[in-house]
């Protein structure tokens, strides 16, 4: 069997969706099939770059059947997200395998969502079942695409650890593994450790993310240049790791901080650094957004705050703060390892999908 991953992007940033991918495409290609990782971005580790899906060149309709045509001899295409960037990409690789008789299977995999009509009707057009990886995905999915075939698979994460030493020593040490834009709250975890810092708390606030992929941050000037006097003074760090260095970072941390703003359809789709804090047995602030209340909902070192409620989150951080370390009980233990399993076995579990796929075709 030959599958190939289609993606938009593939740089090793902390993104989940990127390293979703690459440990799936890692795992798959430990198994009996022939992988291979497509993307729109350069110099991507472990992936082919394709200039038909690279969101800052122009639509060449010729670029977009190159593509179709080393498809052709694939199994499964597995297309991440193919209802966000380049619509015409999409239906002109589809109209190209048709043209070809293509005997392979589409995947449509929806990691990220939200509430424009137009995408929802541009998938109710395009041929294939759809893939989700949170209850609360496919749930928002039914409910928008009542006659689609969607099925829940785990995402993938690089079991893999390598060191990583956290900036800040002494005190505690907040931490908010994601990408710094506004969506995931970014500015609210900044805030909200910056009074407390006002207040004379003895804590380091540590983001994970100050680089972007494709939206830009959206950080208020005035919020980073107050961000800058306490950088100075060595308590608000900025910082990037590997996906394989979150884990060292997150067992470090003695608070995990997840204020996504959105609640819909574009709330949180899943968050593999709140699964791994969970893992790790680390205390965890996260907003009542998308998959977060789900996923923590039997966890005992969890907070759940109002989205964008920078009062509430900060009352949370503040006691937070003055708790003592997490004991996990037998219940969070019993998560993390259901959450581990998911993550070693996503592979497999992807495989037994596609061979599915294929034996129905």
């Amino acid at each position: 069997m030959r599958i190939v991953h289609v993606h938009w992007t593939g740089l090793p940033v902390t993104g989940g969706v990127e390293s979703h991918l690459n440990a799936v495409v890692g795992q798959l290609g430990a198994l009996t099939c022939e992988i291979q990782a497509v993307v729109g971005t350069q110099h991507s580790p472990g992936c082919d770059y394709d200039p038909a899906l690279d969101i800052d060149e122009p639509f060449v309709p010729d670029r977009a059947t190159a593509f179709a045509e080393r498809c052709l001899d694939a199994d499964i295409v597995h297309w991440h997200n193919p209802q966000w960037h380049r619509p015409e990409v999409v239906t002109t690789v589809v109209e190209r395998l048709r043209e070809r008789r293509w005997r392979g299977r589409l995947v449509l995999d929806l990691h990220n969502i939200d509430e424009r009509p137009e995408q929802w009707e541009f998938l109710a057009t395009l041929p294939g079942p759809l893939v989700a990886h949170s209850t609360f995905v496919a749930d928002e999915v039914r409910h928008r695409l009542p006659d689609a075939e969607v099925t829940v698979l785990a995402l993938a994460l690089p079991l893999e650890e390598a060191p990583f030493r956290l900036p800040g020593a002494g005190g505690t040490r907040v931490l908010q593994p994601s990408r710094m834009t506004r969506w995931k709250g970014s500015h609210l975890s900044l805030e909200a450790s910056l009074t407390l810092l006002d207040e004379g708390a003895d804590l380091h606030f540590v983001h994970a993310g100050t680089q972007h992929l494709i939206w830009p941050p959206g950080i208020p000037e005035s919020l980073l240049e107050r961000a800058g006097v306490w950088q100075e003074k060595g308590r608000v760090h900025f910082t990037h790791y590997r996906p394989q260095q979150s884990w060292a970072a997150i067992r470090a941390s003695d608070i995990i901080i997840h204020p996504t703003i959105d609640r819909g359809a574009h709330g949180e789709p899943f968050s593999l650094s709140v699964a791994q804090a969970v893992i790790c047995g680390r205390r965890v602030i996260a907003s009542d957004s998308g998959n977060l209340p789900l996923l923590l909902s039997d966890y005992s070192a969890a907070t759940i705050v109002p989205a964008g409620d920078v009062q509430a989150l900060t009352s949370a951080l503040r006691e937070a703060a003055q708790r003592p370390p997490v004991v996990p009980t037998a219940g969070d233990r019993a998560l993390a390892q259901h959450l581990r399993d998911g993550f070693a076995t996503a592979g497999q579990r992807h495989l037994a999908f596609y061979q599915t796929l294929a034996h129905a075709a």
